[in-house]
This record gives structure tokens, sequence and C-alpha cells, in this order.
């Protein structure tokens, strides 16, 4: 019993230890990208507008139509569900602010940087794992190219800006493609549904929109680039991704969290 107590404690120290490794290994790599910003006047603008061109491309456009269904699948379903079951209760003149409380505040940002994790932020991470595996960035760090600034900036500026277009377009969506779809359950007059929908609408709603889409524009490129220059052979790469993917998902899921309480406590 004793041994088996050792044991466990052992494990929870070595899994503490390896947490705080990593926490300090990711603060070493976010200082050498903030010291990586003064080599940012000796960099090509037209690489960089190129590189974020590509990748605003598939995080944003390619995306598109897999968001769209998603935000028109979850919007019908979250409007017939309120909409037939409020009147019940009474409350029917509250469905406009669950629906602002569940889409824009919740679904849109945290659906929207599930599937950019999902599709993106695995490229990302496989992408940088290989070019790092074929010696693609030593070659660009012998020319005297900061690989850091020249593959982390296009790939943040290009996230932020698909994140934010594809929240406003996952929230339009889900609002009136959802209705549309609902009307075949249920009849709400177009002007009644719309004006709910703005009266719910606080300036915190826009407010936190914009924020999640800062900082999940920011995270997902760089924790995939973590991990993306992590492998030490080619047996590592499908290793390190899925860290990629999983830490990146963690890290979504509790920033939402704090941003909720944060905003709305």
């Amino acid at each position: 019993m004793v041994q088996i107590i050792k044991k466990n404690i052992f494990i929870i120290v070595q899994k503490v230890n390896g947490i705080i490794r990593g926490i300090a290994d990711f603060n070493t790599y976010m200082k050498a990208i903030v010291r990586s910003f003064r080599s940012l006047r000796y960099l090509k603008i037209r690489s960089l507008y190129t590189i974020a061109v590509n990748q605003t491309r598939f995080t944003g456009i390619d995306a598109l139509p897999l968001v769209s269904w998603i935000a028109l699948l979850l919007g019908a379903t979250v409007i017939i569900q309120a909409t037939t079951n409020f009147p019940k209760y009474g409350i029917e003149s509250f469905i406009g602010n669950l629906l602002v409380i569940i889409i824009a505040r919740e679904l849109g940002p945290l659906v929207t940087a599930l599937i950019v994790v999902a599709r993106s932020g695995s490229a990302i991470a496989a992408e940088i794992a290989t070019q790092t595996q074929n010696r693609e960035i030593l070659s660009l760090e012998l020319m005297g190219i900061d690989t850091r600034m020249y593959i982390i900036l296009p790939r943040i500026v290009a996230s932020f800006a698909a994140i934010f277009t594809l929240i406003i377009i996952f929230d339009v969506i889900a609002f009136f493609g959802g209705y549309l779809i609902a009307l075949t359950s249920v009849y709400i007059p177009m002007g009644t549904f719309t004006q709910t929908l703005l009266d719910a609408f606080t300036f915190n709603d826009l407010l936190v929109t914009i924020t999640k889409s800062i900082i999940y524009g920011v995270l997902i490129p760089l924790i995939c680039c973590y991990y993306g220059l992590k492998p030490k052979s080619s047996f590592e790469i499908p290793i390190f991704v899925s860290k990629a993917v999983i830490r990146t998902l963690l890290v979504i899921f509790i920033i939402n969290a704090v941003i909720s309480v944060l905003f709305y406590f």
C-alpha cells in the first residue's frame, strides 16, 4: 500500500515537473519571438504578405462552407428548442436573450476556434514539422532570415483576420439561417425576431467577440508553431501535431471560460 502511494506521488511529481518545464520552455519561445521583432525591418514585406494571404485563404475562405453548415444546424437547433419550449414556461420574451447568450457570446467564437484548430492548427504544426525535418527551416536561417518572424507573424495576422470574419459569418448564419429552418416547425414574424435580437445585444457582446478573435487569432498559430518546431525525427511529427491540437483546444476552453467570467460574472 505504501509502495503504491509512493509510486503515485512520484508520478504526480513527475507530471507537475513536466508541466513546469513545458511552461518555462514556452516562455523562452515567447521571449525569442518578441526579440525577433527587431529583425522585422530586414524581412521582405512581399514575402510575408504572400504567406499571410495564402494562410488567410486556407484558414478563412476554405473553411467557410464547413463553418456555414455547422452554424446553420446549430442555429436551427437552438431556435427550434427555444421557440417550442419557452412558451410552455411563459418566458418567450427571453428568446432573444437566450440566442445572444448561446450563439453570439459562446457558440460562435468557440465553435469557430475549434474548427480553425482542427483544420488550420493541425496543418500549421504538420507543415512546420515537415519543413524542419527537410531542413528547409535551417536553410532559411543559413540565409540570415529570422525564421520565427518569417513563419509565425504572417500566420498570426491571417489567423486573426480569418477568425474574426468567420465568427461574424457564423453568428449571422446561425441567427437568420437558423430562423429560416425554424420556420418549418414554428412561425415567428421576421420583424419580431430581428427586434428581439437587437434588444438583447449589448456593447459587451461586441467587445467579447473582438477580444476572443484577437486572443484565439494569436494563440492558435503561436501554440501550433511551437509544437511544429519540436519534432527531432519524422517519427515524432504526428506525436507533436497531436499535442499541438489537443493543448490548443485545452487553452481555448480555458480562455473562453476566463473571458466569460471576466465580462459577465
